[in-house]
This record gives C-alpha cells, sequence and structure tokens, in this order.
C-alpha cells in the first residue's frame, strides 16, 4: 500500500502561564500576545511539509493548563507521537515539579513510546547572574531520560530548530522501524528540505552534565531578536480571575479578544474532526476497528472541548453584560447628583 500522507500528532503540556501557547503561536507565525490569555481547553494549530513522495502534517494540540479544565484526560496523552513538557525558565523550581508530579505518569501510561522533551521556555528573562542558580534547579528536579531544550517564544529563540529537530527525529525513527521500503530516505529527504543536518539539530540539546554558566550564556542569549509586541510579566492572569467583575473592570482585559480565541479555536477543532474523519474512511480493512476506537475516543474529547469552550464564552458574555449595566447605572447615578 503506498502512503502520501503522515499525520503526526504532538501534544504540548505543563503549567499555566509558561508559555505553551507563544511556543506554538511563535512557531506558525502568529504575534507574540501583548498579554496573557489562558487556553480554554484545547487548540490545535498545523504545520505541513511537502516532500517529493510525502506530504507531512504536524497537529499540534495546546493543552491549557487552567485548573478550570482537566488537562489529565486520557485523550490528550493517547496515540502521541510526540510530547513537549513545557517548563518557565524563570521559574523552574515549580513548573518542573509539576511535569514530574502531574504529567509524566499520564504520559508514560498511555503513549510510552512517544518522542518526548522537556523545553524550558522564556530564556531571554535570565540574567548572566542568574545561571548558575537556574542550572542547580534544573538539576535538582531532572527527569531522568529525556533530553532539555531551551527556547524562547519571545525572541523566537530556537523556536523553529525544536520542532524541526522532533519532526526529523519521528521520522528517522518511522524508516528504521517501518517495514514499509518507501520510508528508508524519508529523514534525508526531510533534511534536505529544511537545510539543516543532524549534527546541526544535536546542538540544540543541553547536557546538564557537562555544561556550566559561561557555555550556558552563549546557548540561551537570544542570537537575532526579531520585532515582537510589548508585553509585561504583571499581565499573567488565569481564567478564575478573569471571570471576575472586579478584574474586569480595573484592568484592560480585552474579553472580546479571549472569545474571538476560542471561535478560532472552535474552528481550527472542526476541521481536526474533519480530518480525522476522512483518515478514517482511508482505513485499512484490517485496522478499520482499531482506527474507529481511535476516532471515538477523539470525538468524545472534542465533544467535551466544545462543552467547555461554549461555557466560558456564555459566562464572559454574561460578565460582560453584568459590567455594562453596572457602568450605565453609576454614570446615572453621577447624573443624578
Amino acid at each position: 500500500m503506498i502512503i502520501s500522507e503522515i499525520n503526526i500528532k504532538l501534544t504540548i503540556v505543563g503549567l499555566w502561564g509558561v508559555g505553551k501557547t507563544s511556543v506554538v503561536n511563535s512557531f506558525v507565525g502568529k504575534d507574540f500576545p501583548s498579554m496573557y490569555i489562558p487556553t480554554i481547553g484545547s487548540n490545535i494549530a498545523r504545520k505541513e511539509y511537502k516532500l517529493n513522495d510525502f506530504h507531512i502534517r504536524l497537529n499540534i494540540w495546546d493543552i491549557g493548563g487552567q485548573r478550570s479544565f482537566n488537562p489529565l484526560n486520557p485523550v490528550f496523552f493517547s496515540n502521541l507521537d510526540i510530547a513537549f513538557l513545557i517548563f518557565d525558565l524563570s521559574n523552574p523550581k515549580e513548573t518542573l515539579q509539576e511535569i514530574k508530579k502531574t504529567y509524566l505518569k499520564n504520559l508514560s501510561n498511555y503513549s510510552p513510546d512517544c518522542i518526548t522533551y522537556l523545553i524550558g521556555n522564556k530564556s531571554d528573562l535570565i540574567k548572566p547572574e542568574e545561571f548558575e542558580i537556574l542550572l542547580n534547579n534544573i538539576r535538582q528536579y531532572q527527569i531522568e531520560g529525556y533530553p532539555i531544550i531551551f527556547v524562547s517564544a519571545k525572541s523566537q529563540d530556537n523556536i523553529s530548530e525544536v520542532f524541526s529537530l522532533v519532526v526529523a527525529k519521528f521520522l528517522k525513527k518511522l524508516g528504521k522501524e517501518s517495514d514499509e521500503f518507501q520510508f528508508k530516505n524519508i529523514y534525508e529527504q526531510f533534511l534536505d528540505l529544511i537545510k539543516k543536518d543532524e549534527e546541526e539539530l544535536q546542538k540544540l540539546i543541553i547536557n546538564l552534565e557537562e555544561i556550566d554558566s559561561s557555555k550556558l550564556h552563549r546557548i540561551i542569549t537570544p542570537k537575532i531578536i526579531k520585532k515582537i509586541k510589548k508585553s509585561s510579566e504583571n499581565d499573567i492572569v488565569t481564567l478564575k480571575e478573569i471571570i471576575s467583575l472586579k478584574k474586569i473592570n480595573e484592568s484592560n482585559i480585552d474579553v472580546n479578544l479571549i472569545k474571538e480565541n476560542i471561535v478560532n479555536a472552535f474552528a481550527n477543532n472542526i476541521a481536526m474532526i474533519l480530518d480525522i474523519i476522512n483518515q478514517l474512511k482511508k482505513s485499512p480493512i484490517d485496522l478499520l476497528l482499531v482506527n474507529i476506537d481511535k476516532t471515538l475516543d477523539e470525538l468524545t474529547n472534542f465533544k467535551k472541548d466544545f462543552e467547555l469552550k461554549l461555557d466560558s464564552i456564555l459566562e464572559l458574555q454574561s460578565i460582560e453584560e453584568v459590567s455594562k449595566t453596572k457602568a450605565e447605572n453609576n454614570n446615572k447615578g453621577g447624573k443624578n447628583s
């Protein structure tokens, strides 16, 4: 059977505020946000690569870390090809501890063979005098067996490269493990496409046993600072804080932008459902029942995700209306006085 399409499922998990969505947006070419907007449920982004004989589709699942949503839903960890465990280089203790305590168990239970990387985001925030402390903190919470890479979604440092690295590793694994002759040179084709070699990509990985603070400075200092929007660390808010009259009234939070993001996520998820159904239609007879079960799991997750998104939009809409009414009453009171 000749295969012309390869779908790769990559999930991104981590504590809220570590920059999961910013990493994805930076990779797919969206602007760095001017404020933190929590991911409601899951968002799906896509990157496509066209080789001579293959159309490679990288489906990136950005899983919200909010407590109001269950980021440990087994569906998020099932049938994974690649996983990014994102932690915050400016807050390694809490965010690495969360990965170790919360996410690794489900990952090992449901996708034990997936390609997994620890990604330290926000390298642009680390000052040279903080490098040694950072290294000690990371060593303390080192999660054995998983390579570590430092990136900055804000400056885009190492962002494109880290995604290229994991796609290349997946294709190399596919070429070695598959009996299909057509996959044998797919890894080399991909390296030619991205104009990288294996040694260059492997240099991204941090060796904690050998590196010292002086070398770390050179690794995580962004080489090229691209144009970004102004942002503030004080702009980080949770969904619970957003859904409160006081927070909306006293800040410049753009609730319409939050709702717009949710609506866009709806559209992305619907497109993904259509792809899943089309893939099911192409399934060989001997794999049809297995693929039907996988599809049902995916659709169940989408249903829960849609319900959460809809509830969030309705709640935000309700709060906006109450806030507007309150403001109008205040204005009337001021005129009457």
